[in-house]
């Protein structure tokens, strides 16, 4: 069994969710919504269109927390035809096989997380860099991270790297990893938002991360059990000691009065320990 196969893993599938999503493919929905923004930036505008800008990761987003919103929307956003087939054709072939070995919840979580990482790495390099390029935008950064975890898992498999040549896909994790390395620098393609997504699948492989620990139902049951931690009190041994030491003094009392066959066994137990703890003083 895989550690992501595991039912404590699998929990929040069961959770109530609408008939249409619950035997849908999160990786689906997600290639919908970023085809349907796609269509609704060409058709009501292209590139004068409000909804891009508004939606594109720029070097101010990171010092304005009023937008950083922008982290996650700037992946749903795509700039032209080939941007967003390239990318939804990797999400459509990898996102569905690391969401069956995820889980819905925890695909989500590893996609978004990944695009978030991204975004706000960028901003912060073109912030301090000054860079000229005025924004952001697309999925490369949580599909590349997708697609690295799917290497990471099945690195003998044969991928058809540009959909004609057949290589194992440990080769195309290298070709990755060098490419968008040789190509830091470039102003038309954010590469440092690639090198995030393949750091955050590395890290997330290597280290067996499980990001359900963020979602609100497990920091609420996290939260629950941590009240219910004993404290450590490096003085309770000693205040056990004299308690059974006076309750020692009773027993003691009671059984010159009535006998030792008085006794109950919790009253035992506590001269036993009393004994103890005397002999170990020795």
């Amino acid at each position: 069994m895989g550690l992501y196969d595991r039912p404590y893993y699998q929990d929040e599938e069961r959770s109530h969710l609408p008939p249409s999503l619950a035997t849908q493919s999160f990786a689906i929905v997600l290639i919908v919504v970023n085809v349907a923004v796609f269509f609704a930036d060409f058709i009501f505008g292209g590139e004068g269109f409000a909804l891009r800008t508004a939606m594109e990761v720029t070097p101010q987003t990171i010092v304005k927390p009023w937008m950083w919103w922008q982290f996650v929307t700037y992946g749903f956003a795509h700039g032209n035809m080939n941007h967003i087939l390239f990318n939804m054709i990797g999400l459509f072939f990898f996102g569905r096989i690391v969401e069956q070995r995820l889980g819905k919840f925890e695909f989500l979580r590893f996609y978004l997380v990944a695009i978030i990482l991204g975004g706000i790495v960028w901003s912060l390099r073109a912030n301090l860099t000054g860079s000229p390029v005025p924004g952001v935008i697309g999925a490369s950064g949580g599909v590349i991270a997708v697609t690295m975890l799917f290497i990471f898992w099945y690195p003998q498999t044969e991928i058809y790297l540009m959909m004609v040549l057949p290589v194992k896909a440990w080769i195309v994790g290298v070709l990755m990893i060098a490419g968008n390395l040789f190509g830091m620098g470039s102003e038309t393609t954010a590469f440092d938002v690639h090198l995030v997504g393949i750091a955050f699948a590395s890290a997330y492989f290597y280290f067996h991360w499980n990001l359900g620990m963020l979602s609100p139902a497990s920091l609420s049951k996290l939260t629950q059990r941590s009240t219910r931690l004993k404290l450590h009190d490096p003085d309770r041994k000693s205040r056990q000691e004299i308690r059974d030491a006076d309750e020692a003094e009773r027993i003691l009392q009671k059984i010159h009065e009535h006998g030792e066959e008085s006794l109950t066994n919790a009253e035992r137990k506590v001269l036993e320990r009393h004994s103890r703890h005397l002999r170990d003083r020795r």
